[in-house]
């Protein structure tokens, strides 16, 4: 329902006098992300170097500075945190109070809408996979691999559980870490931004599973909850590590399997698997066709850098939804450009 002219007077006037400037108290954003944070990756704004610009009343923009190169830029990495009515009136204020290029990478079309008529050039940067977990089965002749997962438990003994972190070994866990990003392309640093580097420790609303072979532990799935109007609509599936080389092929999917069974007697209504960066780039209108070629080439040639295809193949195995998030930008030469992307993500290191 699109709000009557008094509605937006008054909210107008409402940003006029917030005070853009205060901090946010960890709380406020907590209520705010509870209230708006409908987004798969609303919950990334919670991880180290982040800064947020807003008010209480009316929401925020999460971004990540980096002060590196040419006068640096501000990687804002996700949706602003707001209800719809105020998203303009927020990144009017928010690009109002830059003094320096602002990338947006990881934002649904309603953003790149609205960022488009302001100027920035908008190309798509991948597809976010996500499924009805009520709906959600392992039927089909293109889910083998799934049913094949499905069974691992009493082939194999493993058992799962749901446990807070204090009630696992943190060494072996922070072990498997280790072992998982050694054999990744990039080794150096945990992503982030587009993803929420893993924090072995309770945190607010998450929700981890653990996948055990008798008293071993060879993996585990961190979960990120997504909301709208103060209830959990979605988990999304943020942290999946398991022990290389150890234990049977398909362990994450069988952990997957089991923590989307627990989701469904909840009554969870969705899980989004994140982001597969670059994969299935599309022309669109305004975009820039360079841009696009490099990544589709940085897609099929990367993979030094970064599994983009292989994370792909990997998400499509479950046959969601496929949704495109987009990147915006302008005032920027693509040098810096993909400089800033790949530095703020980790893809460079730090």
């Amino acid at each position: 329902m699109q709000p009557v002219l008094s509605d937006m007077l008054y909210a107008e006037s409402a940003f006029d006098s917030a005070p853009w400037e205060a901090p946010l108290s960890v709380s406020e954003r907590r209520h705010l992300l509870l209230q708006y944070g409908a987004q798969s990756s609303a919950y990334f704004s919670f991880q180290p170097g982040v800064q947020f610009f807003g008010s209480a009343q009316h929401g925020f923009v999460s971004y990540c500075p980096l002060d590196r190169w040419k006068g640096g830029v501000d990687v804002i990495f996700n949706n602003p945190v707001c209800a719809e009515q105020n998203l303009t009136w927020l990144l009017n204020r928010f690009l109002a109070s830059r003094e320096r290029p602002a990338v947006f990478v990881g934002i649904e079309s309603k953003v790149a809408e609205a960022l488009a008529q302001q100027g920035y050039v908008v190309n798509e940067m991948g597809v976010e996979f996500s499924f009805s977990v009520q709906d959600f089965c392992v039927r089909g002749k293109h889910k083998k691999q799934l049913r094949h997962a499905a069974n691992l438990g009493a082939r194999y003994e493993l058992r799962v559980e749901e446990l807070h972190a204090s009630q696992v070994n943190a060494e072996e866990v922070e072990a498997i870490s280790q072992r998982w990003l050694k054999q990744k392309a990039v080794k150096r640093s945990e992503l982030r931004l587009l993803t929420r580097p893993p924090q072995h420790r309770d945190e607010w609303l998450t929700r981890r599973f653990y996948c055990f072979q008798g008293e071993r532990l060879l993996g585990y799935i961190y979960f990120d909850p997504y909301f709208t109007q103060g209830a959990v609509t979605g988990y999304c599936a943020n942290i999946l590590r398991c022990l290389p080389s150890i234990g049977p092929a398909g362990l994450l999917d069988y952990t997957m399997l089991q923590a989307i069974e627990q989701f469904r007697r909840e009554g969870v209504p969705r899980l989004s698997l994140g982001i597969a960066p670059l994969h299935d780039l599309q022309e669109i209108a305004g975009e820039s066709p360079l841009l696009r070629r490099l990544g589709q080439w940085l897609y099929r040639n990367g993979s030094g850098l970064y599994a983009f295809a292989p994370l792909a193949y990997h998400k499509t195995r479950y046959r969601g939804e496929e949704r495109k998030w987009y990147l915006a930008y302008k005032d920027l030469s693509p040098p810096r450009l993909l400089w800033s992307l790949m530095a703020g993500t980790g893809v460079l290191g730090r």
